[in-house]
Parts: structure tokens; C-alpha cells; sequence
């Protein structure tokens, strides 16, 4: 039976409804069991516990401390010995069980609220807690925040809660402690310390896009997640994210078609919302810096019911300020920011726990990349238009994650998301310079662009045990939907006389192209994490994507179709030692549509990339360090190239090529030393192509890229609370044309940061980025060469109780 485009799609939707719905109707079996069910639960009381990786011993400290339970061992049984901890609302035994998970450390129970610690005996298995048991529980918290640098588990790389080690793919996290220490103002910042991440490819942008290549690939447009839910951007309307407002942001390297359908070779960027706890400590801070930039903040929230199933969270910043480039009149360029995110969870039971986030956001941005640069370098020249140029952009979004338990081994997730972004921008930017050298030819440019989208993800989550294998099967069903309704203005102004800069003013004029596009994504995946022999870790995944676009122009009064789909599958073998050391291989694949069409009319098929990758990662005991090593190919195939019979046409018969080798070290030391250290080397080129490419490396793919971030507190003595900081960038040349006729010269930046605790409650912070104001070029494009951001300081005061 064939099955047209509509009958899928009618068959996904019934797929999801049958989903979502088995989530309240099992709950309502559950609950219908009778008064021997409830009786059950009351009997066990659940705590809300937020008890970060440390060492055991602290980690038993706290546990007691929540739950006033009562804990026999012997001191030398958990002496050197980490704890991952364990948060969210759960019983004492299962809390327990968490924070024993991995140790080499077991329990007995001689009453409800008593129990005994023992070693795990090496041939006494059957003694050992039940590792499903405890995953299962850990799942429902995936979100919650990391102590200090290092993340043991991550959501977004398999949609589970999986320790990193067993994790066959290059995964790093920049945890929450990580991007208060450098003060990171955009997404790009945040993983700029990153291995094989290279950001801000066309410097300066004071329009706020995050510009992220992951393995010598972009990776802004189709590669950005929040969440886990697609944050679609399509031409100039895409999602920003405020840092402050997130807790973690997640770099998955190489193809993810397997769980997340349609995205970049290089990889995708998963960012994590700030949610509420019922312990959260508030704070509020302001800070001020370089281009007058004035910034308050605030993170406040907790429980707001007796029992703590009802909790909330709001979190603000306003920022005001400018650009480091003024216009020649002196007239200042905006950087301002309104940002605020009420959030709410209501966790009814142990079981079930349905969050709501919500945020909005302005930003009153300028358009200015930087000065004029020419032939004979770079000038003091701004060739835009004071009171015409601006960049105006309203997000507001609205989203649902519930979580239900049915038992031990299942597990329902829905995550969904409404989003709608405002985008008015114009601007007036240089043509070229005439023979005079003195006058410059520029021109209007506007793109006013509004998109709406709606995510949805359902998964169905199983645990089970199968002779001598463990399984952990993930069922999903996804589905997003976007419009984006956008217009391009383009047209004459008056020229600029470099000598002389005199402003003239400009007129927006009608628009050239009027076009709305839809476009629909849907998937269903399944996944199949196998533990066999207690340390093979088997990761089985595959997933069939169907995506349809329609594209009319208005003014033209056409329309165009197209739909695509395709089949990506992930297969990946980790082996963890007792020690630490997990080496695994892996191999994934992935898509991305192509707009377009060949010279007979017909569509251009989707581009497909396929990765080999070989890897360790390395997690000592009782250190709280995460050590990591990847090796890989990456080829992308169906690439557009010229089409030999007609140079105004492309066929796909290119393909583009990485190899590289990455390494990361993140640790969180007892001795007061965080640490963040990065290399990549990529070896990236064009091995097919019909066009003056064939052979070359693709631009802005820079060879080596090396990264250091450090900071020291000083726990004891008359700096007791002085934390010293400080890092470097390294970013190697790269090409600036697909001909490799240029290079933009390789930079070295220095970045320092300093903090000092005033008050139990009150700390002051001061950052510096590229602390020598270092002037380097990202890449030279579009008869221009962009220059990298200067140096910028930043003082922050910090209250929190």
C-alpha cells in the first residue's frame, strides 16, 4: 500500500494521540487499584532533595540532614570515594540508592528509615541496587543543574538519562557554574571553550545571532534545540536565548537523525531552561561595563505550598547599553535587552510532574557589523544611517513538559513548545568603493520577518531486564510546525564620501519579494540501550522523518511544494572498566532538506551526511573530572555544485569531507581549581565538486582551534573567598573564499576573571574578554572583512540568600 504525504501525516497525528493519551489513562488505572494503593503511598514519604556531586561522605552528611534518616558505616568505606548525587521529590530508599549508584557502595535496610552501608562484595552481584531501578527514578530530574564544571549525565544526546561514559557520541556540557565564571551574554560565548566549535564567523554581530559551526559545518539554522524541541530559524527570525535564563547548554558533535530528524553534519546545540526547585537559592545582581552598558538581574522562586508540590521560579534581566562602534556623528548604536521567564511546576505525586515555562523577550539591537575596511585596510568609517538602522526583535514563547511514571519501568514524556518571534530590520550597508578611493557606493537593505512554530515530542519510555541484558527503550513520536511570513527591500542611497562622513538620511522603498513559507516535520524513532555483561553497552537507534514545505510567493502569485523524508538510523558500542575508562565506536547518520531544483524541474534531494566515529572517555573515581578523546570521519553527500552543461544551475553530485581528532577536560576539584581545556584538529575538504572548490577547504574551517579555562578559590586564610580565573582562545587561520586564494590570520585571546565574596551573601565579580583588546579578522566575505569583538569588562554584584 502506498501511502501519500496526507495519509502519513494523518497516521503520525493518531500515532500522538494514542501516545499522549496513555499517559492519563494508565494514571487513572493506576489510581482506580483501590485504597491498598494510596494506603502504600502515604506510608511512603517523599522528599525534595538537591544534593550535588561531592564526595560520599558530604553527600550522606546532607541526605540525613533532608530526610532524618539514621546511616551505620565505617568511615574508611566511604573515605575518597565521589557521589553523583541526586535530585528532585522521592522516597528516602530511592534517594538513597541514587546516591550510592556507581560508588562500590550498598545498603541494607533494618527499618524504614535506617540503614547500614556495606561494601558491594565482588562476587556478590545479586547484592548490588538495581540499576534500572535507580536510572528510572534519575530520569524525571534530567534537567536539574550540574555543581561545578563537570556533568555525568546527559538528556540531549539519546533523549534518556544516560551517564556521559556510557554515551557512545562526543558530548560536552557547559554547566551553570561554568557560565556564571565567565559571564557568558550569548549562546556563542557559552561554548566558544568547546572542542571542534568555532563561533562569531563573521565577527561582530550586533544582531544577536548565535553563529556556531560544530566540525567544520554551521550549525545555527537547523542545529539549534532548546529543551530538546527544534528551534526552527528561518532568514532573519531566530530564536535568541538568554544565558541567564538557561542552565546548562549541551554540544552533541555529528549527525543526530536518529533522535532529533533533520539537522547539521557538525552537530546540534541543545540549550536547558532554568525550571523551579523548592530549594532554590534567590538572587538578584546588576553589573556595569564597557560601551555603558548597564545590566540587573533577578533567579527568584521555590516552593509556595506546605507539602512543596507547587513550585515557581521567575527569572529577569534588563540590559542597556551600546556597541563598541559609534556612528561618525557621534550618535550612539542600541544594545538593549528586556528579558523575563515565570516558570511553574506542580509534582501532584512522586510519580507526576507537569512543568510550565514561559518567556518573553526585547531586543533593541543596531545592525552595524563594524567599520569600513578596504583594500587598503580598515577605516574609522560606520557606513550606515543614524535613525534608520535598526535590528527589533519580540520572542514570547509558552511550554508544557509532563512527566508521568507508571511504575518502575515506564515512563511518559511530553514536551511542547509555542513560539513566535517579531523581527523589523533595516539597515543601510556599504556596496563598494569607487576608482576615487574617497566614495563609497552603499544601499538599503530591509528584511521584516515574523515566525510561528509549535514542537511537540511524545516518548514513551520502557526499562526491563532480559536474560543477561538490560534494556532501555525509547519510543518517540514528534512533530513542528512553522510559519514564516518575511519581505526583502532593497534599494538606491545616497554615496558616503570617506574623507568627509556626512549622514543623509534614507527611505525604505517597496519591496521586491513577499513570501510566506510553511513548514511541517514530523518523526518516529525508537531506541535501544543494551547493557550485556554488566559493562557492554550497546546503543541501537533509528527514526523515519517526513518533511513538507510550501513556499508562496505573493507578489509573484506562485506557489511551490516540496517533501522529503528519509530514514537515519545510530549504532554505538561503549565498554565502561571499573576504573573509569569507557572506550566505545559509534556510527550516525543524518539529513538536511535542500531548497531548490535541478535544470529539469525536479527537486533537489535531501543532503545526507554519515559519521565514523572512535572515542574514550575517562571518569576517575572519586574525582570529580570528566576526560575525553574522539577520533572521526564525517562526509556530507548531495551537496549542490555547478551543473556542468549550465553554469546558472546545480546538480548534487558534491560532497564534503572532516576528519579530526578532539580532546576535553572539564574537572571541579576539592583543592579549588575548575577547569575547562579544549583541542580540535580538523582536517576538513571538498571532495566533489564540478566548481573551483574540488580539493579545497571549505571557508572558515580553521586547522587547529585550542582552548584553556582555569579558576582558583581560595578557601582558607585572609583571601578566604577569592577566586582568580582566567583563559585563552586559540583559533587557527582560515580560508576566507572557496578557491583558498586567502586566509584570515590565526588570533590568540586572553579572557581573566576575578571574584571576591563581600559577605556570606554578597559577591563581586569583574570579567574581561579578549583582555589585551586584541584586533583580529573572523573572515573577509561580501566585499568586507570582519573584525572580531574588542575588549569588553564587565563589574557584577551579586545578592543572594
Amino acid at each position: 500500500m502506498v501511502f501519500s504525504w496526507g495519509t502519513r501525516k494523518a497516521a503520525w497525528l493518531l500515532t500522538t494521540a494514542l501516545v499522549s493519551a496513555a499517559a492519563p489513562a494508565a494514571a487513572a488505572e493506576q489510581i482506580s487499584l483501590g485504597s491498598g494503593v494510596e494506603q502504600v503511598a502515604q506510608a511512603t514519604p517523599a522528599y525534595d532533595l538537591s544534593i550535588g556531586a561531592q564526595p560520599l561522605s558530604a553527600a550522606l552528611d546532607a541526605f540525613v540532614a533532608a530526610t532524618g534518616w539514621q546511616l551505620g558505616y565505617a568511615a574508611p568505606l566511604v573515605s575518597g570515594v565521589q557521589s553523583p548525587g541526586v535530585s528532585g521529590r522521592m522516597s528516602g530508599e530511592a534517594a538513597l540508592a541514587a546516591l550510592l549508584s556507581g560508588t562500590g557502595v550498598t545498603y541494607r535496610l533494618t527499618d524504614p528509615a535506617t540503614a547500614v552501608l556495606e561494601a558491594v562484595p565482588a562476587d556478590a552481584a545479586a547484592m548490588q541496587l538495581d540499576p534500572i531501578r535507580v536510572e528510572a527514578l534519575r530520569s524525571i530530574t534530567s534537567y536539574e543543574g550540574t555543581d561545578g564544571y563537570v556533568s555525568y549525565f546527559s538528556v540531549a544526546a539519546t533523549k534518556t538519562d544516560t551517564p556521559v561514559i556510557k554515551t557512545p557520541q562526543s558530548v560536552s556540557t557547559v554547566a551553570r557554574e561554568e557560565l556564571r565564571a565567565r559571564d557568558v551574554k550569548t549562546v556563542a560565548e557559552a561554548v566558544r571553550y568547546s572542542p571542534g566549535v568555532v563561533v562569531d564567523g563573521y565577527g561582530v554581530d550586533p544582531r544577536g545571532f548565535d553563529s556556531i559551526a560544530i566540525r567544520g559545518f554551521a550549525s545555527a539554522t537547523t542545529g539549534s534545540f532548546r529543551d530538546g524541541l527544534r528551534m526552527d530559524g528561518n532568514f532573519f527570525a531566530a530564536y535568541t536565548s538568554e544565558p541567564y535564563g538557561l542552565e546548562r547548554v549541551d554540544i552533541m558533535r555529528g549527525p543526530s537523525g536518529a533522535v532529533y530528524g533533520q539537522a547539521e553534519a557538525g552537530g546540534v546545540v541543545d540549550r536547558t531552561s532554568k525550571r523551579p526547585r523548592t530549594d532554590l537559592q534567590q538572587e538578584v545582581y546588576i553589573e556595569g561595563g564597557s560601551y555603558e552598558t548597564v545590566e540587573g538581574g533577578f533567579d527568584l522562586g521555590g516552593a509556595v505550598t506546605d507539602d512543596k508540590t507547587v513550585a515557581v521560579r521567575l527569572v529577569g534581566v534588563a540590559r542597556t547599553g551600546d556597541t563598541e562602534f559609534d556612528y561618525n556623528d557621534g550618535t550612539p548604536q542600541e544594545h538593549d535587552r528586556l528579558y523575563i521567564a515565570p516558570s511553574l511546576t506542580w509534582a501532584p505525586t512522586a510519580d507526576t510532574s507537569l512543568t510550565l515555562l514561559t518567556d518573553y523577550m526585547k531586543d533593541d539591537r543596531s545592525t552595524i557589523f563594524g567599520t569600513l575596511a578596504t583594500e587598503a585596510g580598515r577605516t574609522n568609517v560606520v557606513p550606515g544611517e543614524p535613525g534608520f538602522d535598526r535590528f527589533e526583535q519580540e520572542q514570547a514563547s509558552i511550554g508544557t513538559f509532563l512527566t508521568h511514571r507508571f511504575n518502575e519501568s515506564w515512563q511518559f514524556r511530553q514536551s511542547a513548545r509555542y513560539t513566535h518571534i517579531d523581527v523589523d530590520y533595516q539597515t543601510v550597508a556599504a556596496n563598494y568603493v569607487e576608482p576615487d578611493g574617497r566614495t563609497l557606493q552603499r544601499y538599503v537593505w530591509a528584511s521584516p520577518d515574523v515566525l510561528d512554530q509549535f514542537t511537540i515530542d511524545n516518548q514513551l519510555e520502557t526499562r526491563f531486564d532480559a536474560g543477561p541484558t538490560a534494556h532501555v527503550v525509547l519510543l518517540g513520536a514528534d512533530y513542528s510546525h512553522s510559519t514564516d511570513s518575511f519581505s526583502y527591500y532593497n534599494g538606491a542611497v545616497a554615496p558616503l564620501d570617506l574623507t568627509d562622513v556626512r549622514y543623509s538620511g534614507a527611505v525604505l522603498p517597496a519591496p521586491y519579494q513577499v513570501t510566506e513559507q510553511t513548514l511541517e516535520q514530523a518523526g518516529l524513532y525508537l531506541q535501544d540501550q543494551i547493557t550485556f555483561y554488566e559493562d557492554w553497552v550497546l546503543t541501537l537507534g533509528g527514526r523515519y522523518s517526513w518533511v513538507e514545505q510550501t513556499t508562496e510567493q505573493k507578489l509573484a502569485g506562485t506557489t511551490e511544494e516540496k517533501k522529503d523524508s528519509a530514514f537515519t538510523g545510530r549504532l554505538g558500542l561503549s565498554y565502561v572498566f571499573d576504573n573509569g575508562v569507557a572506550p566505545y565506536v559509534a556510527y550516525t547518520e543524518g539529513f538536511t532538506p535542500t531548497e531548490g531544483t535541478d535544470l529539469s524541474g525536479e527537486s533537489f534531494e535531501p543532503q545526507d551526511s554519515k559519521q565514523y566515529e572512535v572515542g574514550v572517555k575517562y571518569q576517575p573515581p572519586a574525582t570529580n573530572a570528566l576526560f575525553t578523546a574522539a577520533v572521526y570521519q564525517l562526509t556530507k553527500t548531495n551537496v549542490l555544485t555547478r551543473d556542468p552543461s549550465n553554469i546558472n544551475a546545480s546538480v548534487q553530485a558534491g560532497e564534503v569531507r572532516a576528519r579530526g581528532l578532539e580532546l576535553e577536560a572539564k574537572a571541579s576539584l576539592f583543592t579549588g581549581w575548575d577547569v575547562a581545556l579544549a583541542y580540535a584538529y580538523t582536517d576538513a575538504e571538498v571532495t566533489k565538486s564540478n566548481d573551483i572548490d574540488l580539493g579545497k577547504v571549505p571557508v572558515q574551517v580553521p586547522e587547529h582551534t585550542a582552548s584553556g579555562w582555569l579558576t582558583y578559590t581560595i578557601d582558607t586564610g585572609p583571601l578566604a573567598g577569592l577566586t582568580l580565573g582566567g583563559g585563552l582562545r586559540y583559533v587557527g587561520s582560515a580560508f576566507n573564499d572557496r578557491a583558498n586564494t586567502s586566509k584570515a590570520d590565526d588570533y590568540t585571546l586572553v579572557d581573566a576573571m576575578l571574584s571576591y565574596e563581600l559577605t556570606d551573601s554578597a559577591t563581586l565579580q569583574v570579567n574581561a574578554n579578549n583582555l589585551f583588546d586584541t584586533e583580529y579578522v573572523t573572515t573577509c566575505a561580501f566585499n568586507a572583512c570582519y573584525y572580531g569583538p574588542g575588549m569588553r569588562v564587565n563589574a557584577r554584584v551579586t545578592y543572594a540568600w
